[in-house]
């Protein structure tokens, strides 16, 4: 019994050292929060026939995710230097690096690929990723939700949430790079700019998954 009461203490203590927040994670709200996955290009499904469009802005939103600093989401964040992003922020930074000139909030991306003809809209109805509304979706393409949160802006297309879809892992996972906090890859909570598994909102969420589109080619340079 003596023996039994030595031990439970320093037992107790591995345990809590245990439940400890680590480098790459935290504890809020009884919730755990882990530093974004960063993936390579090796491990989408594909990518090696890829269109070159493609190719430049999945491989542009991967290489811009960093590994040795945790960039957490950022309201208004639209560069490393802010220490952060929000969603359209990283896209905005993104589509600027591959050389595109994309407006700043997830509203206004959406209209500009609206206004170009280029968004394919989906009905809150859908749920599965095999649906065939979502048949035309590519590497590279924005993806649009609504209802992530209230915006009080004046904004008059209600969209509040964006990323880029990369395509599938090779077993078969759909994944998007974006700015977020609270979505998930492979079971782990992120928070921050990274990659997530895409997957559309079950019936009752309050977020809805408008559509995705192609972001118009940039202009050619004269040389």
């Amino acid at each position: 019994m003596r023996l039994t009461s030595m031990l439970a203490p320093a037992t107790l203590i591995v345990s809590a050292l245990h439940a400890q927040p680590t480098e790459d994670s935290y504890l809020e709200e009884g919730k755990t929060y882990h530093q974004p996955a960063k993936i390579s290009p090796s491990q989408l499904d594909g990518f090696s026939i890829y269109t070159d469009s493609q190719s430049k802005l999945t491989r542009t939103a991967l290489e811009s995710i960093p590994t040795s600093k945790w960039l957490k989401y950022k309201y208004g964040g639209s560069s490393p230097a802010a220490g952060g992003f929000d969603c359209s922020g990283a896209m905005y930074y993104v589509l600027r690096k591959a050389g595109y000139k994309p407006p700043r909030t997830s509203a206004q991306q959406f209209i500009w690929l609206r206004d170009k003809g280029a968004i394919n809209k989906v009905s809150e109805k859908v749920t599965k990723l095999d649906d065939p509304s979502i048949s035309k979706l590519k590497p590279g393409d924005l993806l649009f939700w609504t209802g992530t949160y209230a915006p009080t802006d004046g904004r008059t297309v209600k969209i509040t949430h964006v990323s880029m879809y990369l395509g599938k892992e090779k077993d078969g996972r759909h994944v998007m790079a974006g700015a977020t906090k609270g979505r998930s890859y492979r079971g782990k909570r992120g928070d921050g700019f990274g990659v997530y598994d895409f997957k559309l909102p079950g019936k009752g969420s309050r977020s809805k998954f408008v559509g995705y589109g192609t972001p118009p080619a940039p202009p050619v340079r004269k040389k």
